[in-house]
């Protein structure tokens, strides 16, 4: 049987705490539940929804969605002028609701997904990973695009918003040109991100966190 999160809106302060609900699961490939682990994801167009989900379906993990406080276009080129303006110039938008910062405090491990936006993480992700004292954590970035390209630049900018956390990968890269994340650098080799839910569990195998 496998478990299924579901994050409760607090009343006040705009924060939330995760609860959990039991729901039956056909599937004979059941795992059990990690309780120290936290999947948290922004997705425009579910595709890193999808993945994210594939992730606690594996592992068990709590789940919680980043949403702004502002919605985005639900076709993001529609907000293309909005979204470049916020990643070009490292704009930090408002998250909706945050998690209870006790709750966080429980977590050894950070799932972070999100979608490559205009060669970065979606910078909502980046406000949310930088509200809370990450220290002494391991952060994994999960990144989907459709496109192994970019991938450096995201990650570079996930590990620099969370300088004192471990990281998986441990190493990322030599980022060629730190100051230039507009033109194309040819520096994701050895990046392997899972561009499909079922590419999940390999690269989950790949990065030790299953066998």
């Amino acid at each position: 049987m496998l478990k299924q999160i579901i994050l409760t809106a607090f009343i006040s302060l705009s924060t939330i705490t995760v609860s959990q609900c039991a729901t039956q699961e056909t599937s004979n490939n059941s795992h059990q539940q990690d309780t120290k682990s936290l999947v948290v994801y922004f997705s425009a167009q579910n595709h890193t929804k999808d993945i994210a989900e594939k992730i606690v379906e594996l592992i068990g993990a709590d789940i919680f969605r980043i949403e702004p406080a502002t919605p985005y276009a639900a076709n993001p080129y529609d907000d293309a002028v909005k979204i470049r303006e916020e990643a070009y110039n490292g704009q930090r938008p408002a998250v909706k609701q945050l998690i209870d910062k006790e709750q966080m405090a429980k977590y050894d491990t950070i799932y972070i997904g999100t979608p490559v936006w205009w060669h970065q993480p979606a910078m909502v992700v980046l406000t949310f990973l930088e509200s809370y004292d990450l220290t002494g954590k391991t952060v994994i970035p999960f990144v989907t695009y459709g496109e192994s390209v970019w991938l450096n630049e995201v990650m570079q900018k996930i590990y620099q918003s969370t300088p004192d956390s471990k990281h998986l990968p441990t190493v990322l890269p030599e980022d060629i040109d730190p100051d230039d994340f507009i033109n194309r650098q040819n520096d994701d080799e050895g990046i392997s991100m899972p561009e499909r839910p079922e590419q999940v569990a390999g690269w989950l195998k790949e990065i030790g966190v299953i066998q």
